[in-house]
């Protein structure tokens, strides 16, 4: 069998890296848009370096992407991940094929395998038309298969609700393979909208979620009950995997987060946010991708983090492995907007904008890497009801105890924080007052790496880098930033300090999509990324999220209201 079409089946059985570690031959796991990729040929090492070129199928000009990167680190519970080239392609089309090409440099090594992306044009066994209105559990039992396709699971024409009454467990149980649930509205869930099993292939879309989760009696959310949920208990094996979350509402949970300014009771006097989420999937396997989903509420009807897990120092977490978490709309969290944390093997977090969060990104634990986090806008930022000061766009950094489980590569590329205006009662602006911060000066992370972002800060007292081991394994550089940098000597010695002066105002509710006017710092003076920013169109790209002279990307929000 070739090599290209071994490594086409295991990526479409789910067998691929998670399964058989590191190999020889190049290992690659497709999603709509993206490539990951695994190699651990003899002659690699920290200093070759492994490039990448691709091209679709049956066309003739290769294109450049980022090259991999080589994990030299001694994972003692993970020695899989030892001594291996790892990274993603970005930026492809859905349902295309694609030769790749990998290449040490001197010509030590060459290989070159064929992966088709997953498509959006799902395959239909079997459809079911729901009632319009159901009082009681919906629990899916009867799925597809790899070769018939999906069971669709869709709303009437008028619509289906199904209102849990504050009494069923669930809205929807998933217990079955290949299987999409459309269209329906899931109501008053007492825990979660949709529970889904131990279950591989499933997809939730265009359907509103609203109303789930349970007060305690101390009067707050419970930790996790969630607009859409999975959970393997530890020590069993895992098998979520190849989910597909989009275009969903998912809004109001009945319960409330408390903020970090609110002590609960319950639990000793803690302050960490514990409440209702989105989305949860604790010991998930991977290949995740949750695209154009809106998630919101208001403040008296907080998440904890829109989406995350507990596992956040290990070689699992959230979302784990060759995942894309894109275009959605995440607001309305005491914690994390999106908490990205643990292995973080290939996941890729693009086009998202964050708003009214503590914090909008948490990668404080990146194990395997690389993780990529670029091209995302957080708008506003705040601790608490009372309190208005601002956080961090990227938390970063664990405990010393925790420093094996962070030495993943994490990369950060392209993001933008705005200013918008003042939280009501208050004259200051309402954005982030830190950049991409190590929590606390003992925080320990590595392999960290930005470029062009614009990290604009409320204050110039603030840290637009704070990394208090400066370490010289982050490598922090050629961004645009106003504020304090404590880092490595190196941090910023290219970068620009400055404000970004956009070519029109951010308009309070909507406007997040700005590019740089043209007198502006950062305008066309961008660092090239192949696959990330070598499509643009004046003389050099821009810094931040949107490029200037350019249609803003079908991977963003349709509009913030």
């Amino acid at each position: 069998m070739k090599a290209y079409t071994l490594i086409v089946l295991l990526a479409l059985f789910g067998l691929g890296p998670g399964v058989f570690g590191k190999s020889s031959v190049p290992q690659a796991v497709p999603t709509f848009d993206c490539i990951g990729l695994r190699w651990a040929p003899k002659e690699g090492a920290s200093d070759v370096v492994c490039s990448v070129r691709y091209r679709e199928k049956g066309t003739s000009e290769w294109r450049e992407a980022l090259p991999l990167w080589f994990d030299d680190y001694v994972h003692e519970e993970a020695p899989q991940y030892r001594d291996e080239y790892r990274g993603s392609i970005v930026g492809l089309r859905d349902g295309t094929r694609y030769e790749v090409e990998l290449s040490l440099e001197s010509g030590l090594a060459r290989e070159r395998i064929e992966v088709e992306t997953w498509s959006s044009d799902f395959k239909i066994a079997r459809v079911v038309t729901l009632p319009e209105r159901l009082e009681e559990t919906l629990t899916i039992r009867e799925g597809g298969n790899p070769k018939d396709g999906y069971v669709l699971y869709q709303a009437s024409e008028g619509g289906t609700v199904i209102d849990g009454r504050n009494r069923d467990d669930a809205n929807v149980r998933v217990e079955a393979n290949f299987v999409i649930l459309r269209g329906l509205t899931l109501v008053g869930a007492a825990r979660h909208g949709v529970h889904l099993g131990k279950v591989q292939n499933v997809v939730v879309e265009d359907c509103d979620i609203s109303g789930w989760g349970q007060d305690l009696d101390d009067g707050w959310g419970r930790n996790f009950d969630s607009a859409i949920f999975h959970e393997t208990k530890d020590g069993e094996e895992k098998t979520l995997q190849r989910i597909v979350i989009q275009n969903n509402r998912m809004h109001h949970p009945r319960s409330n987060s408390n903020s970090w300014m609110q002590a609960r009771e319950s639990r000793n006097g803690s302050r960490h946010p514990i409440g209702p989420q989105a989305i949860s999937f604790i010991n998930g396997e991977g290949e995740i991708v949750i695209r154009h989903n809106r998630i919101y509420s208001d403040w008296d009807h907080m998440f904890n983090d829109a989406m995350g897990e507990w596992h956040n120092f290990g070689y699992g977490g959230f979302p784990v492995r060759d995942s894309d978490i894109y275009g959605n709309w995440v607001s309305h969290c005491w914690d994390d907007g999106l908490e990205i944390e643990g292995a973080n093997l290939n996941v890729r977090v693009w086009g998202n904008v964050i708003d009214s969060t503590f914090g909008a990104i948490a990668t404080a634990g990146t194990s395997v890497g690389p993780c990529y986090i670029f091209r995302n806008i957080y708008l506003r930022s705040r601790k608490g009801p009372d309190s208005y000061r601002g956080q961090f766009f990227l938390k970063l950094g664990g405990e010393p105890r925790s420093e094996p489980y962070a030495q993943g590569r994490i990369y950060v590329f392209h993001n933008t924080i705005l200013q918008p205006e003042p939280w009501e009662g208050t004259s200051e602006s309402s954005g982030a007052q830190a950049g991409l911060k190590l929590s606390t000066g003992k925080k320990v992370q590595v392999n960290i790496q930005s470029r062009n972002n614009i990290l604009w800060l409320r204050h110039d007292t603030g840290h637009a880098i704070y990394d208090g081991q400066l370490s010289e394994r982050n490598d922090f550089n050629y961004d645009l930033y106003n504020g304090k940098v404590l880092g490595h000597e190196s941090s910023q010695s290219e970068g620009i300090v400055g404000v970004p002066v956009f070519a029109e105002p951010l308009r309070e509710g909507a406007g997040w999509a700005l590019p740089l006017a043209e007198d502006s710092p950062g305008f066309g003076e961008a660092v090239v990324l192949p696959n990330f920013n070598d499509d643009y169109s004046g003389e050099g790209p821009d810094m931040g999220a949107i490029e200037s002279g350019k249609p803003l990307p079908d991977f963003f929000p349709a509009s913030d209201s």
